[in-house]
């Protein structure tokens, strides 16, 4: 089984980065850095000697990132393809596990069980009820494979024959909704999605978070906010992602948005790009935000 590991940076802590390479190289894996910095300062590093490192000079989104490290692996002759975030936390033994269920040319996509980094809470996988709306499914007591709808991408693997059946990723959302879109058009395609209970990961989600009881708030750029918003009117333009899904999205980014603006400092961002993503949003603005 031939494997490539994505890894998509921006601005990245360069010690984590290292650390996440080492950790990968020691499995064998074949790792690729995309990385989105404007002025790349990772290209000729001396602690990358065995990765590819492909410098874009700006960013152009989560999206094209891995599409451009997915189409690399492909050329190289990927079986497996994984995607990580810069800070992702993993041990050793992390792809052994992930991995035991994939077999080549079967298409499946298989991910890990989420912990946050700081605060140890487990990050849910998301399953379609019948009305189609994305509920939360934790790991519990569960040891083996279980099927899920939605997975986050990093740490997530799939077989290569998955993306030749259900494509790359969509660059219309630059960043946020991009794993939910694409998982939507696996399922769509009859391909398993599963959370594999012995591969656990540590994650780290927005600045920091704030937990409501009722939820849990994390806390983004005021940019990361306006593609949140902006994105969820996107989904109700694709014909895999199910009407309520999208209508539940926007109403609960709009919420969690909402209650945010008392928390936050720079209010004043965060109301324009509020608002400017309703625009957007509305009026179909795709892509990366307009300058």
């Amino acid at each position: 089984m031939k494997i490539y590991s994505i890894i998509v940076c921006y601005n990245p802590n360069v010690s984590n980065l290292i650390l996440i390479c080492q950790k990968l190289l020691y499995n064998n894996t074949s790792v690729i850095v995309v990385d989105n910095t404007e002025k790349s300062y990772i290209s000729g590093y001396v602690d990358f000697p065995d990765c590819t490192v492909i410098a874009l000079g700006e960013n152009t989104g989560i999206a094209h990132a891995q599409n451009i490290g997915i189409n690399h692996a492909i050329k190289g002759g990927a079986d497996v393809i994984v995607f990580f975030d810069q800070d992702s936390k993993i041990e050793n033994d992390f792809l052994p596990f992930l991995l035991a269920p994939l077999k080549v040319g079967e298409p499946r996509v298989v991910a890990p069980v989420f912990f946050d980094s700081d605060k140890g809470f487990e990050f849910p996988a998301l399953r379609l009820n019948k009305y189609g709306v994305l509920v939360k499914l934790y790991k519990g007591s569960r040891q083996s494979p279980y099927d899920v709808d939605v997975i986050t991408s990093s740490g997530t693997a799939a077989t290569a024959v998955t993306f030749d059946i259900a494509g790359l990723m969509d660059e219309d959302f630059f960043i946020d909704f991009v794993e939910t879109e694409w998982c939507l058009r696996c399922r769509k395609k009859n391909i398993p999605i599963q959370v594999v209970p012995t591969a656990v990961m540590k994650h780290s989600i927005g600045e920091t978070s704030i937990n409501f009881g009722f939820m849990r708030g994390f806390v983004h750029s005021p940019v990361r906010c306006y593609y949140k918003i902006r994105n969820c009117f996107l989904l109700f333009k694709k014909e895999n992602v199910p009407f309520l899904l999208a209508c539940k999205e926007l109403l609960s980014v709009f919420i969690h948005q909402l209650i945010l603006f008392v928390f936050v400092k720079n209010k004043a961002d965060y109301v324009k790009n509020f608002f400017l993503a309703i625009s957007h949003g509305i009026r179909g603005v795709t892509g990366k935000k307009p300058a």
